[in-house]
């Protein structure tokens, strides 16, 4: 279940398009582009799908 507001902000996020820096992006969501953590989370994301459709391959 989402957290209370998500919805709105990403909506948010969404309408501004190219129009904000993504640092303001990303601030509502409390995530910082800046910290190595940041994209350290999003590429173990990635790298979990790449590993379930290579099972899906094998099988």
């Amino acid at each position: 279940r989402a957290e209370h507001g998500f919805v709105e902000r990403y909506f948010d996020m969404l309408k501004a398009g190219g129009a904000k820096h993504h640092s303001e992006l990303l601030a509502p969501f409390g995530l910082d582009a800046t910290d190595p953590a940041f994209w350290n989370i999003g590429l173990a994301m990635i790298e979990e799908l790449i590993v379930e459709l290579e099972g899906m391959e094998a099988a």
